[in-house]
């Protein structure tokens, strides 16, 4: 019987030092082409800024970052709630300016909407249109892209692989400039 070997990601994941609920990324697999091993993801507890999401690389932090976002998060964040819409169009901003950036929600979008309760003087209704109109306008605005994930599990496996692609294209493209640099010197 083969011994289950793991194999541990190249890079690290920084989470940043406010999130309340943090991924793990245990029980990743690496792709077929190296055998679906278990992987192992190493992260590390870091200060992201005040307005630059939740999940990064180490050294490519402000180049691709994820900003998570529970059910409740999400609703109370979109509807102001708390005080707390001002400082997440901050943040869209700042992730609208990075070369990879998402905001990944544990929740689908129609749950989003549906589960959402009146609020002081505001029905259920009106916070229904209210989260409809502002994901998609903030999606416009910001060029942004917002994953809604049908539970937490898979937005802790959409945010792994939106940074370990991120991460595979940048190494990729430093292979590229090596090649190139060394053909201009032959």
């Amino acid at each position: 019987m083969a011994k289950d070997v793991a194999t541990t990601t190249p890079f690290t994941i920084l989470v940043d030092t406010r999130e309340q609920r943090p991924f793990t990324f245990r029980g990743m697999k690496s792709d077929a082409n190296q055998g679906r091993r278990r992987l192992v993801v190493k992260t590390e507890w870091r200060c992201l800024g005040q307005a630059s999401g939740d999940y990064s690389i180490d050294g490519l932090a402000g180049r691709c970052n994820v900003e998570r976002k529970s059910i409740g998060d999400a609703q109370s964040t979109i509807l102001g709630w708390h005080g707390r819409r001002e400082r997440f169009k901050l943040e869209l901003v700042t992730l609208s300016e990075m070369e990879c950036s998402a905001v990944v929600v544990e929740c689908t979008f129609g749950d989003l909407i549906r589960t959402a309760e009146s609020r002081g003087v505001r029905t259920k209704a009106e916070n229904q249109k209210t989260l409809f109109r502002q994901v998609l306008a903030w999606q416009q605005d910001y060029a942004v892209p917002w994953i809604f994930c049908d539970g937490r599990r898979l937005a802790e496996i959409a945010t792994f692989r939106i940074l370990e692609r991120f991460w595979r294209k940048v190494k990729k493209e430093e292979r590229v400039r090596v090649k190139e640099m060394q053909g201009d010197l032959f």
